[in-house]
């Protein structure tokens, strides 16, 4: 029955895969999928391009995958997230695996991963043309054989988990290897270090022990080398590629730091929404309460591994908070390594009396926001919580009554309050001009890149606002997103509304056109512009 759920709730996200506004959107999908699109037009497979050169982002496993779906299934937006899709339902099978191998209760086991698999990480980046999906699983899976390895003391699964870290580098480049070593290097910590009658104790022999498995690892570099062999020695362009890629795309990262670490702190609690709390707490029980049972040492392992990848974080320029998604799985495990049942955690005084507020929340922007179907829900969720609380007797239908309206917190926030107020279709705002040359004049490339890879017939260039003369000189449409004084042969054809992506807005003003009901603070016009003579 569970299983036949999972796969039920699994078809019914996959048929939003092809919906191109997706709910919770991340720019970088933008330029992934046009560098698939650009591939399969250029016929380039070996080496993905963008713009007309090669990509020097990333290495292309994921456009690789994306292209072949797009072959099978056609080129759409369901295509090139099946991929992610894919990633996540073999993430979902090695996180059941996993924890059932370390809790040994299959109800426990069922819990944490509906709980993992309507995780925001599950709900957002399982659906999207990311790399954040397919790392998670990477990660994941050499945690996986890590662990089988030790238990059934055989080498052969930290050999495979070693081989496969060799594909995650084909995502991102190096950094999967320094995720991996980071845990090694937990693992080797916590066996190495002793405390004996309040005095630390170094013993080496562990690293005598794990010398096989360290060894093992360079069949990760398999991957790589071969592939950078082959940028090197076979492609004209492959030595600036890959000094681009390692110089400048990654090390550059660490030049100076130009963003708040606060972010990749806002990372934990954002990712792991709605079970935030639940987590926190198993955290603080795994920090304060050590104890004796077998798996107390893979707890201080997750534990230290997981604040070693949060420093590392810490160190480049960067620190966007989704950096942090491919160890969020590790903390859904805490319960089973510290033997806490969801029910404890789920009926804690501070989440089960958080769920209800929520609710009241929603309820609140439902007025606001004049949402009839979030309202109702809501209001539902809320007699529904209220009641489980109320409830001293039946512990099962009060554990239920919180578990399952905090499940659905992040699919209510998609259906019932981002989908009604999402922007309109682009691509349905300009029909009737396919097959023409469009000229996009925003900010940034990535706005045309959008138009492009909705409007697949239809020639799109990018220029700024003070360059559409030069860039544009034989455009039939201008689609302008930034404020532009064009030329008098030009005449507009149509325009919307969209939600601004930055607000030069203080807090008086956004709180005034709360009050007013003034959308239009928040939001831009786009207009459509056509050749003619202005009458």
């Amino acid at each position: 029955m569970f299983f036949a759920v999972l796969i039920f709730l699994s078809a019914i996200f996959a048929m939003t895969l092809g919906v191109p506004d997706a709910a919770f959107p991340q720019g970088d999908e933008i330029m992934h999928i046009r560098s698939i699109r650009e591939s399969l037009d250029a016929g380039s497979y070996t080496l993905p391009i963008l713009s007309g050169l090669p990509n020097p982002y990333k290495p292309p496993l994921l456009f690789w995958m994306g292209m072949f779906f797009d072959k099978i299934f056609g080129v759409s937006y369901f295509s090139e997230r099946l991929v992610s899709f894919l990633f996540g339902l073999g993430t979902l099978t090695l996180f059941y695996k996993l924890y059932q191998s370390i809790s040994q209760s299959v109800k426990e086991t069922k819990l944490a991963t509906l709980a993992f698999a309507f995780s925001f990480l599950s709900l957002k980046f399982f659906g999207l043309l990311m790399m954040e999906g397919a790392m998670v699983f990477f990660t994941l899976l050499y945690v996986y054989l890590f662990y089988r390895s030790k238990k059934e003391n055989n080498l052969t699964y930290v050999a495979w988990g070693s081989f496969f870290v060799g594909f995650g580098y084909l995502l991102k480049g190096p950094i999967l290897h320094i995720y991996i070593l980071l845990f090694l290097f937990s693992y080797l910590y916590i066996k190495m270090l002793r405390v004996r009658k309040g005095h630390f104790q170094v013993s080496f022999r562990p690293l005598k022990v794990e010398k096989p498995t360290l060894l093992l690892f360079s069949l990760s570099f398999l991957v790589p080398i071969l592939w950078i062999s082959y940028l090197y020695l076979f492609t004209s362009s492959g030595k600036e590629l890959l000094r681009f890629f390692f110089i400048t795309e990654n090390m550059g990262k660490f030049y100076a730091a130009n963003q708040s670490g606060l972010r990749i702190w806002a990372g934990w609690l954002l990712y792991t929404i709605p079970f935030t709390i639940p987590l926190i707490h198993i955290t603080w029980i795994s920090i304060r309460k050590p104890s004796k049972q077998k798996n107390q040492i893979w707890s201080i392992v997750v534990m230290v591994f997981l604040l070693s990848v949060t420093i590392f974080h810490l160190m480049p320029n960067r620190k966007d908070p989704y950096y942090v998604t491919p160890f969020i799985a590790f903390l859904f495990l805490l319960p089973a390594l510290k033997k806490e049942t969801w029910e404890i955690l789920i009926l804690s005084k501070y989440n089960q009396y958080s769920i209800p507020i929520f609710y009241f929340l929603f309820v609140i922007i439902a007025i606001l926001l004049r949402l009839p179907a979030l309202f109702a829900i809501s209001l539902l969720g809320i007699i529904i919580t209220v009641g489980a609380l109320l409830t001293l007797q039946n512990e099962r239908f009060r554990f239920y009554g919180i578990f399952l309206p905090q499940l659905i917190l992040v699919p209510i926030t998609m259906f019932f309050l981002i989908r009604p107020m999402a922007d309109p279709d682009t691509a349905k705002q300009l029909t009737g001009i396919q097959s023409k040359e469009i000229c996009v004049i925003a900010e940034n490339p990535w706005t045309a890149m959008d138009i492009q890879n909705r409007i697949k017939d239809s020639k799109v260039s990018f220029a700024l606002p003070l360059t559409y003369r030069d860039t544009c000189p034989n455009a039939d449409i201008m689609v302008t997103f930034a404020e532009t004084t064009l030329s008098e042969d030009w005449v507009k054809d149509s325009s919307w509304f969209q939600w601004k992506q930055h607000l030069n807005l203080d807090s008086n003003q956004i709180l005034r056109s709360l009050l007013k009901m003034d959308k239009r603070s928040f939001q831009s016009e786009v207009s459509v512009w056509k050749r003619g003579e202005n009458k």
